[in-house]
């Protein structure tokens, strides 16, 4: 898995690469953690995730409240299929804000 990040005005965007499972979700963790406490929103790209499991899925729950404990945003966007599979079997579809395009989660469009 690969985590990279740049700003886009206000907004930092983290781009994650790969695969978000029990071997990697720690790490995923502790970035994004780290970026929440620096930004006031924060912009998840989901595209080019192959695959997601319900540790990655807890660990998105996990940001959205302390984003939400923070009074900081927290978005999803660019939902690889994989991932939308596994967010409606899981139903966690509706908890999150979830755009399609990078300028709609950046609010730049």
């Amino acid at each position: 898995m690969q985590i990279s990040t740049r700003e886009a005005g206000e907004v930092t965007v983290v781009e994650v690469e790969g695969n978000v499972d029990l071997s990697t979700s720690a790490a995923l963790r502790r970035s994004l953690f780290a970026i929440l406490v620096d930004t006031p929103k924060l912009a998840l790209n989901l595209a080019a995730i192959r695959y997601i499991d319900s540790s990655g899925i807890a660990i998105l729950i996990e940001v959205l409240k302390d984003a939400q404990r923070l009074n900081k945003k927290f978005v999803l966007f660019g939902l690889s299929s994989a991932v939308e599979q596994v967010f409606r079997l899981t139903h966690v579809m509706r908890i999150f804000q979830v755009f399609d395009t990078e300028q709609e989660a950046t609010g730049s469009g």
